[in-house]
């Protein structure tokens, strides 16, 4: 064979062998690559381990447990996604009024239960109910005071879905009441009733002291809405505060 020959040979096949040593080489470097992520892993793994690594995948499947692919995943908001189980957190569902007020109004001695799982405390005579009232929570909540000097004690419905606290017979409710929920009524009908102060954070509060020296003491309301009408004569004598959203009247604030 000519040394020509031999040349021409050794051209033709030089850029074959260039290729097939460059793909040897990058199947080594992929080797290469693919065992030092692993030890990476391992590595980390190793140093803390607490936590478990979820590939975005499995991330979310759990949001969507119907089956997300990479292509969903990549779409979903996982902050949104926390808020929103936050939010259904807080947004449970409310109390079943009726189904509960057995147990927590009538059965503990409190009061009575209407149709709607209302809790009823009613003090018709004169002098009675003088032991503390105190609604359940979660319902609402009905106090009447018709007999005289009748709910002598505190009357706290800061507990209740809603308060209606009616002092009709001269001289009752002669403590604090205090009332929260979503509303709140508290009306001091008869001449020196509602003697205590009078603490309303509900979110909207009608405060009414429509009768003589009714509701003695400090008036104070927040929430969203306060109403608070001291027609009576020498009514609200220690005066009326408010730090609600919405004061009728622009009473000042509550120190």
């Amino acid at each position: 064979m000519a040394l020509s020959d031999v040349q021409s040979d050794t051209f033709a096949f030089g850029p074959l062998l260039a290729w097939i040593l460059a793909l040897q080489l990058l199947r080594r470097s992929r080797a290469l690559l693919a065992l030092f992520s692993a030890s990476v892993f391992v590595a980390a793994a190793c140093s803390f381990p607490d936590i478990t690594f979820v590939s975005v995948d499995a991330a979310a499947w759990a949001l969507d447990p119907d089956g997300a692919t990479l292509a969903d995943s990549s779409s979903i908001d996982f902050d949104a996604a926390a808020d929103a189980a936050s939010n259904d957190a807080r947004d449970a569902l409310p109390i079943d009024a009726i189904a509960a007020c057995p147990s927590i109004c009538a059965e503990a001695g409190v009061g009575t239960c209407d149709s709607t799982g209302t809790c009823q405390v009613t003090c018709t005579a004169a002098d009675t109910c003088s032991d503390p009232i105190l609604c359940p929570a979660g319902i609402p909540c009905v106090v009447t005071c018709t007999g005289a000097g009748s709910c002598a004690s505190t009357i706290d419905c800061t507990a209740a879905s809603t308060c209606n606290i009616a002092c009709i017979g001269a001289g009752a409710c002669k403590q604090q009441i205090a009332c929260s929920g979503s509303k709140c009524k508290v009306a001091c009908t008869a001449a020196n009733t509602c003697a205590g102060p009078i603490v309303c954070s509900a979110g909207m509060c009608d405060i009414r002291c429509q009768n003589p020296d009714s509701c003695a003491q400090a008036v104070s309301c927040s929430g969203t809405s306060c109403l608070a009408d001291c027609s009576g004569a020498r009514a609200c004598a220690k005066g009326v505060c408010c730090d609600a959203g919405s004061c009728l009247g622009s009473p000042p604030a509550c120190q």
